[in-house]
């Protein structure tokens, strides 16, 4: 006999309760080595050639990355930490309605709260309003680790809502939440990274998880590209909707009417969503259509040139 959700739902919180607390001491420990792996192997196998002043710009990204992580930290995490509480002990939301495992209905959310990431990225690009805070994080002309962090805080603050219903409709454990964060920052740092990895490992990888050079397609200076390519995690969303691409049309970094070196600044970046009128980002400032200088690819150190 299929076990009642009641039961589940107890089975689950016990689970939860009786959780070595090793183990949340472990993922920040196991996120910490991977920043420095991941910054190790950018300087050692470096996709692109860097074009911009270092270390200004990589240091103007963690301060706006600080100033994100304190809106997660004072009002996400909270909320968050509440409604995955509610909705473990209270049965609420789709997951905690089905009679699986804790393992699978973790899993289930994790997915879950994966593909509606998708959307949302999707949502920043195509709703005006949402696109004036992601367009900070995409004028930055480089493409690294770093860039990972750039997002205005002010960004982390709008979305709120949408996290907040996603964990809520979902039905997202507390368990589930610390999974999907956890591998949501590590895909994110990963997928940012400038890194050029094996060119037939990351066409298989890019199977399953959101690559480096996926990413970077996401983050040239041409909107063919931009508009393609969304998934923050797991890759498949993409080959689902026809939004999946694995060559690019051009390889200069950012968009094309944000070319100035000091317009990515810090108080110019700050400044630039609630600015009255905002550029065309896909023209260049003086009207044109939208060119931009091409990147610097760095060359691979095997016979294989494929990008």
């Amino acid at each position: 006999m299929a076990p009642s959700i009641a039961s589940t739902a107890q089975a689950r919180s016990a689970s939860w309760r009786g959780r070595p607390p090793w183990r949340d001491r472990a993922l920040p420990l196991l996120l910490a080595a991977g920043v420095v792996g991941l910054v190790i192997a950018e300087r050692s196998k470096p996709r692109r050639i860097q074009t911009q002043s270092e270390p200004g710009r990589s240091l103007r990204n963690l301060a706006m990355g600080a100033m994100s992580m304190a809106v997660v930290a004072a009002l996400e995490a909270p909320v968050a930490q509440r409604l995955a509480t509610r909705s473990e002990t209270g049965r609420r939301g789709l997951v905690q309605h089905l009679p699986v495992p804790d393992w699978m209905a973790d899993a289930l959310a994790v997915l879950a709260m994966d593909y509606t990431i998708y959307v949302w990225h999707v949502l920043t690009h195509k709703v005006p309003v949402l696109w004036r805070f992601h367009l900070v994080h995409h004028i930055d002309l480089d493409l690294d680790a770093s860039t990972a962090l750039r997002f205005h805080a002010a960004d982390m603050l709008i979305s709120l809502p949408y996290r907040a219903a996603q964990i809520a409709l979902i039905g997202t454990s507390r368990r589930a939440w610390r999974l999907w964060q956890g591998f949501f920052f590590a895909s994110i740092l990963f997928h940012h990274a400038n890194l050029r990895l094996p060119a037939g490992f990351e066409r298989r990888l890019a199977w399953v998880l959101t690559t480096p050079r996926m990413h970077g397609i996401h983050h040239t200076a041409r909107r063919v590209d931009t508009d393609a390519n969304w998934s923050s995690g797991l890759s498949f969303w993409d080959r689902l909707h026809g939004t999946f691409r694995w060559e690019a049309s051009g390889t200069a970094i950012g968009v094309a009417a944000y070319r100035d070196p000091s317009e990515t600044r810090l108080r110019p970046s700050l400044i630039l969503p609630f600015r009255r009128r905002l550029r065309d980002a896909w023209t260049t400032a003086d009207g044109g259509g939208p060119q931009a200088p091409a990147a610097h690819v760095a060359p691979p150190k095997t016979q294989n040139r494929e990008q």
